[in-house]
């Protein structure tokens, strides 16, 4: 279902790089940094643990999602978070800084009293300033960081994707990168 992420962003870039861990990033940009990576994807064992260990039950979308990719940065401008590794050992500093973003630390970033407990927060925007949350339509809601207002709503990951992706063509075509510093 979500192979199709995989399949545009090889089409996009010319440059890519397999890591040890089968993360791949995409379009290198300078000093070591890439626009675009993606995690490989977690054994459906290692997802189920991974939802018991978080205490609580994922999306069925998100569990598909990571048996696809255990998150994923795309263009600057979205990172899905997903497993931590276990362990660091005998990575290189590139493998470390190319690992899937915890999810319960994303969710401790962004999750306050008033977040209904119905939304599963499993996103983020830093160029965007926003955070993304599955609710229990199984929409996926844009969510104002500073507001916590929800900014844009969509009918599905797939479609939600399928945005980012051509708002990531159409900022590559026109040269925009982003840099945080």
């Amino acid at each position: 279902m979500f192979e199709f992420l995989g399949q545009a962003l090889n089409k996009m870039y010319d440059d890519k790089k397999k890591l040890k861990t089968n993360t791949v990033l995409y379009g290198y940009l300078d000093e070591g940094r890439w626009h675009t990576h993606l995690q490989p994807p977690l054994p459906n064992e290692d997802i189920i643990r991974f939802e018991e260990e978080s205490k609580r039950e994922f999306p069925a979308e998100y569990k598909e999602f990571l048996s696809f990719n255990n998150g994923c940065y795309l263009f600057d401008i979205l990172r899905i978070a997903g497993k931590d590794a276990d362990t660091y050992k005998g990575l290189s500093i590139e493998e470390e800084g190319h690992l899937a973003f915890d999810l319960n630390t994303m969710d401790n970033l962004y999750r306050n009293k008033r977040t209904p407990t119905t939304h599963f927060i499993f996103a983020d925007s830093l160029v965007k300033n926003a955070y993304y949350v599955i609710d229990s339509e199984m929409r996926i809601l844009e969510i104002d960081v500073r507001t916590k207002k929800v900014i844009n709503s969509y009918v599905d990951l797939k479609s939600f994707l399928n945005e980012i992706l051509i708002e990531g063509k159409r900022n590559i075509n026109d040269g925009i990168y982003y840099e945080f510093k």
